[in-house]
């Protein structure tokens, strides 16, 4: 999508220059580019090459699981290890994997549990956080995690989380984070969840392109900052303008203005967000 490209049609020129630049000047400090299979870890690494502050990460998505096969999957290991290992300050996390029971079509249960738990035991001797991916699996992958427990202590965030108070709160239990994006926010009943999870747990993130906050969603009347003025149909894209639900890194702060307002401002705006970074910081960055 930040090439022009949806679908199979060419919509628009590239624009990926002026989305970074709009999320810096934004007051994002740190940008992490999920990937979800190798080849997209080296493409986002050569992004990452010409940023000082856009990282990424190295793993298998839960739908891209099909790539392994007994022949192969030393091969696709081996491969991951030497990116991890080249590439450990621009590498943060490992994933972004797990399990999602919502798009089996894509790759069957058996098949990504067994994955999943196939880069989870090669590669958390490199102690670094845990990218996951959960829809609607969470008894599996607590299941999963719960196993490695004891070997592994840097612990991780389980993104775009839209599940249960009782799985966030076992979740946590493990040394987990929760990840919150706008599709983390959609009914009256993820926002209940929200605000009574212990905000020194809370990540926030934008899953860019996706999960942007759509009008429909529960929270978007918690929202203060508009991006209206500034958005135009992808047909009728100029530079310098985003495009209609094509999610940017710029709009995170609507994430934390909704936690802010459904907390019923325990905390002032500022200390939330402060303390939102520095989760953020301690779990992707602690060696700074």
């Amino acid at each position: 999508m930040y090439q022009g490209i949806y679908g199979n049609s060419k919509k628009h020129e590239p624009d990926l220059d002026q989305v970074i630049n709009r999320a810096l000047q934004a007051g994002l400090d740190k940008i992490i580019i999920t990937a979800g299979t190798h080849q997209e870890t080296i493409q986002a690494l050569e992004l990452c090459a010409k940023h000082d502050n856009l990282f990424t990460t190295c793993g298998y998505h839960p739908t891209r699981c099909n790539e392994f096969n007994d022949s192969n999957e030393n091969e696709i290991l081996n491969q991951m290890m030497a990116l991890l290992q080249k590439h450990s300050k621009k590498i943060v996390a490992i994933g972004e994997f797990g399990l999602d029971y919502e798009r089996t079509q894509f790759c069957d249960i058996d098949q990504q549990k067994r994955y999943f738990e196939f880069q989870l035991k090669h590669l958390i001797a490199l102690n670094k956080p845990l990218f996951l991916h959960n829809r609607a699996a969470s008894k599996d992958l607590y299941d999963i995690l719960h196993k490695y427990r004891e070997q592994f202590t840097a612990g991780g965030v389980v993104h775009s989380f839209d599940g249960t108070l009782e799985e966030a709160l076992q979740f946590i239990e493990l040394g987990y984070f929760i990840g919150i994006n706008g599709c983390s926010m959609k009914t009256q009943a993820n926002l209940d969840v929200i605000k009574q999870l212990p905000l020194e747990k809370i990540l926030v993130e934008t899953d860019a392109p996706w999960c942007g906050i759509k009008q429909s969603h529960a929270s978007h009347s918690h929202v203060k900052t508009q991006f209206t003025s500034d958005i135009v149909k992808k047909e009728k894209w100029i530079a310098g303008k985003m495009i209609k639900d094509r999610n940017e890194p710029c709009t995170i702060i609507q994430i934390c203005e909704v936690i802010h307002s459904i907390r019923d401002k325990q905390e002032s705006f500022d200390d939330l967000c402060e303390t939102i970074y520095l989760n953020t910081k301690r779990l992707f960055f602690s060696a700074e």
